[in-house]
């Protein structure tokens, strides 16, 4: 789920991280000073197509934008400012763990800068105080706590896929985020209803269609899924839905997941094929042992991602063997 910046910057608040007073509105403001109008749009490159204005007529450049097709703008204080670099958090999809992302070179054109460097922040231990300082001697920047440890916690606590700032401007008492870009996991926002309901979205929190056949089918994500069913379908069996579980699925989450699949009559055995990023490869296993004590029928199980060797550990004490490959798994389901 995508946020509009000041849906961001509301949670850049909510986690410390300092931004400029700003207010958010669809039509003319009472304002006195400079200010900085932004157009809200789920686009980048706003600053180049014209649609964020520095200005002392914050009525006119609103007026202005609403000329372009506009309808929300976000007008804030302008700040001066010395300097401006990048900092941003995500997931590090094949370690599972959360980086830090940092330039040096702030601003439009940072995504032509080769001044990039990441600092891995494993989860076990969370953000201390020489990741700060490693991040800080890097961008030439001091005061940067808040903001590490609030982006840390946007990927860690709200389960966000991206929490960016560019630019992050260094002023004379401070460090203050400009620009926010905030991606939530829509995998994971059953675990976060509040925010669902903060910014009046909605969500599917998974995606269970039944079909014809004999085959179960449990994967995360549409593509995995699908993919799944196609492999089966091609080694001669016949799919008996399409369960797409999302990312992130806790233990309790899998159990009924492949609970609800087990419990389809027509079902003869289950494939499950999972792949771990923002998932956990131990989680998935264990929630998979909780359901064979009400599920009796064969599982088939192709596991890699995060905490990959835990959780074929966690199946093979328990009976079941775990694949490599989504293909081999598939293959001894339908001879099996």
């Amino acid at each position: 789920m995508k946020l509009y910046e000041y849906e961001g910057k509301q949670l850049f608040r909510d986690v410390g991280i300092p931004v400029p007073r700003g207010v958010v509105t669809q039509g003319p403001v009472q304002w006195q000073g400079k200010a900085v109008v932004k157009s809200q749009l789920l686009e980048g490159a706003r600053g180049k197509r014209g649609l964020v204005k520095v200005t002392d007529d914050v009525n006119g450049a609103i007026k202005e934008l609403k000329a372009q097709g506009v309808e929300t703008f976000l007008v804030e204080e302008f700040v001066p400012h010395r300097a401006e670099v990048y900092i941003s958090a995500m997931l590090d999809r094949r370690s599972g763990e959360p980086i830090i992302v940092a330039s040096p070179e702030g601003g439009i054109d940072v995504e032509e800068s080769k001044n990039v460097k990441l600092f891995s922040i494993p989860l076990e231990r969370g953000v201390r105080s020489f990741d700060v300082l490693n991040v800080e001697k890097y961008l030439g920047v001091k005061g940067l706590e808040k903001v590490v440890k609030g982006l840390y916690r946007l990927i860690t606590e709200y389960e966000a896929e991206l929490a960016e700032i560019n630019p992050l401007a260094v002023t004379e008492s401070g460090v203050v985020a400009l620009d926010s870009k905030v991606i939530l996991e829509d995998n994971a926002l059953y675990r976060h209803e509040e925010l669902v309901s903060k910014f009046s979205r909605q969500y599917v929190a998974d995606t269970y269609v039944e079909l014809e056949g004999d085959v179960g089918i449990i994967g995360n994500g549409a593509g995995l899924t699908m993919a799944t069913m196609d492999m089966v379908k091609l080694e001669g069996g016949e799919p008996a839905d399409f369960y797409d579980v999302g990312g992130g699925a806790s233990r309790e989450r899998v159990k009924e997941c492949v609970v609800k699949v087990g419990g389809n009559q027509k079902v003869k055995k289950i494939v499950i094929n999972i792949f771990g990023g923002i998932t956990r490869c131990d989680e998935v296993a264990a929630g998979i042992v909780e359901a064979m004590k009400i599920v009796k029928k064969p599982m088939f199980v192709r596991l890699v991602g995060t905490n990959e060797e835990e959780g074929h550990k966690i199946l093979r004490e328990n009976g079941i063997k775990a694949y490599a490959d989504a293909l081999s798994a598939v293959r001894d389901a339908i001879r099996s």
